[in-house]
């Protein structure tokens, strides 16, 4: 990470932690827990091809990394692999069960430039080194603040504090972004009717989460925590373990639904169905968890340089 002030890193990792800005896509990278594949598509659906030279396990979240490469929770191999520019595998960068790592799903990144990843069968968060991917220790300790299960959504927030969402208990905790020490229950179990819960999406005012078994995404205030509306209705055209978000271009908000191996469009100020991006069984998708945008060529390295883009993803739903 570039020699930045506290200040100016803190607001790079925040920026990291959020969601591969839409706004800058170019493609769409979609993870399949079932087919174990990372696919390839443009802004309208269409296959592009897939990532290659790694055989992967299930795979969570993908994210963009400050070094310009992709990471990749590789959730059945308990490693994170990275990626080049050109979605091809380049190494292991945290290896097999490192550290106990058991069941990753998501990453991100400390102020200090250090990688932190959700271990889902340890209910944790990990520490390692970001330069060389060597485990430096237990940030959020197994069970802290009744952790049970960090998801995809692991992100840190415009506070500077961490969120992770405990997917076994239906909440999204907060925890100390500097030293990962639990504050407090930022949304309550069952808020809203919050079930399983999986990404984590700022926009404005609001932070948008989806519910995996509820098969809907719920609102609530970014501030408070306190639950806003029901922003997709359950079951929505056909959603189906709601997963992996993100804001498109257009606005339109893609939800990836596991249970019919599609990614379904919405309208993004209303939340109406407008129809599927990926139809089921469309180039291999099977149980798709995460989506990310991959940015216009340029826009990774004007990340590694500290100015920033935003990613997301989570789990099959017949797997635990």
């Amino acid at each position: 990470m570039p020699n930045l002030s506290c200040s100016a890193r803190l607001g790079v990792a925040a920026v990291l932690g959020l969601i591969v800005s839409g706004a800058q896509a170019q493609e769409y990278a979609v993870s399949s827990f079932g087919s174990s594949q990372i696919s390839r598509h443009g802004l309208d659906g269409a296959h592009l091809g897939n990532w290659t030279g790694s055989t992967l396990s299930g795979p969570q979240a993908i994210r963009p990394g400050p070094d310009g490469f992709w990471y990749v929770a590789d959730e059945g191999n308990h490693a994170i692999k990275r990626y080049t520019s050109t979605f091809a595998y380049h190494d292991t960068f945290v290896t097999t069960g490192s550290g106990g790592l058991n069941g990753p799903t998501a990453m991100t990144w400390t102020p200090d430039g250090h990688l932190l990843v959700a271990s889902f069968n340890g209910d944790s968060v990990l520490r390692y080194n970001g330069a060389t991917g060597a485990f430096m220790g237990t940030f959020v300790t197994g069970g802290s603040g009744a952790l049970n299960g960090p998801d995809v959504g692991l992100t840190y927030g415009s506070d500077g504090h961490l969120y992770v969402p405990s997917f076994w208990n239906n909440r999204v905790l907060r925890y100390d972004g500097a030293t990962g020490a639990f504050l407090d229950t930022f949304i309550a179990s069952g808020s809203g009717g919050l079930s399983t819960p999986r990404t984590l999406l700022w926009k404005d005012s609001l932070i948008y989460v989806s519910s995996d078994f509820g098969n809907r995404v719920l609102r609530y205030n970014a501030t408070t925590g306190a639950f806003v509306d029901t922003f997709v209705a359950s079951g929505s055209g056909g959603l189906n373990g709601a997963s992996g978000m993100i804001f498109a271009p257009n606005g339109e908000l893609l939800v990836t639904s596991i249970g019919t191996d599609s990614v379904k469009r919405y309208n993004g100020s209303t939340g109406a169905y407008l129809g599927d991006l990926l139809t089921a069984g469309m180039a291999g998708v099977d149980g798709p968890t995460f989506i990310a945008a991959v940015p216009e060529p340029g826009t990774l390295f004007a990340l590694a340089a500290g100015l920033g883009v935003l990613a997301t993803r989570r789990r099959r739903r017949s797997v635990s």
